[in-house]
This record gives C-alpha cells, structure tokens and sequence, in this order.
C-alpha cells in the first residue's frame, strides 16, 4: 500500500506541528499586521491548494495498515474538496480578524509580486511558497473515501481546524 498525503499541517483539534512551514508563512504574514495585511487576499480563486491535518493523515493510516482491501492500491490522503488559495486566504484572514479580504489583485499580478526579490522583505512570505498558489493540483481521494467509510474516517474541511492552527500558531514565536 502507498500512501500519497497532500499537504500536511498541524493537528486539526490542537493546531500543534512540529514545525511551520507551508501554510504557517500565510498564517505568520497575517498575524504581523492582521487589520492592514488581511485587505488584499494574495490567494488565487483559481488554483486549489489541498491541506489536510496530520492527525487524519496518521488515523487513516493506521485504519488503512490493516485494511485488506487497501493492500497493493495508492492512497491519496487529501481533502476531496479543497479550498482554493484565495478562500484559504480569506478562512485565515476571517479566524484572525473576524473580516475577509476586501480585494483580490489579479493572480499574474500578485504571481509577479511574490516571486520578485524583495516581496520575502515585505511580507516574511518565502518566495518558495508561491507555486503552491499557482500550480493546480489534483488528487483522486475516490479509493481513500471509499476504503475510509467503513472506518468511519473523513478529512476535515479546512475551515473547521483553520482556527486550531491559527491559534497554535498565535502563541508560538514566529520563526522567521
């Protein structure tokens, strides 16, 4: 059996991770200057970024481990209803601010911006982090939903731990 996780981050109950990478950069950015930083959603709505949370990723495992019909299939661990990076944006902005963005720059533009040189400077986002924002990806969950059922085993909707990671994160000293 091959498990193929999407993106992983923290504890979908706690927010705890061991370390903060990824989404945290988006999460770090809005917490620096969350009234200024929230307006203008540097997500995109066309591209879908999957997350899932490591404890659904380690529960669907180890469910799946002795699952005889799992063996020998790849098993995309993902979200089969993703956000796109611009919802992203604005669940993150909404559970640090209480408010969405208000505007969303066009995609190029804001493609353009975050891979220049001094965006990192402006905004603690990594310029590595920006194709997860403009490469569209796809995961087949259809095996992994099927196979999860009976186990009674689901991935959470970001929106439903977003606030567990924002507040793990809130506590923790930013690392950049």
């Amino acid at each position: 059996t091959i498990f193929r996780p999407a993106v992983v981050v923290g504890d979908s109950r706690t927010g705890e991770t061991p370390k903060f990478d990824g989404i945290y950069a988006l999460i770090f950015y809005l917490l620096r200057q969350p009234t200024l930083f929230r307006l203008i959603n540097v997500g995109n709505s066309g591209v879908k970024l999957n997350l899932v949370p490591v404890d659904f990723v380690v529960e669907a495992m180890a469910a799946l481990s002795d699952d005889e019909e799992a063996i020998g299939k790849t098993i995309a661990l993902a979200d089969p209803a993703p956000m796109t990076t611009a919802e992203i944006f604005d669940v993150l902005a909404e559970s640090i601010t209480g408010k969405k963005s208000i505007y969303s720059p066009p995609a190029n533009l804001v493609k353009t911006f975050l891979n220049s040189a001094f965006s990192p400077l402006l905004t603690g986002l990594p310029s590595s982090g920006a194709p997860y924002f403009y490469v569209p990806q796809q995961y087949d969950t259809a095996i992994a939903s099927g196979l999860l059922q009976k186990h009674g085993i689901s991935c959470p909707n970001f929106a439903e731990y977003a606030p567990s990671l924002v507040e793990f994160a809130r506590f923790r000293s930013n690392p950049r």
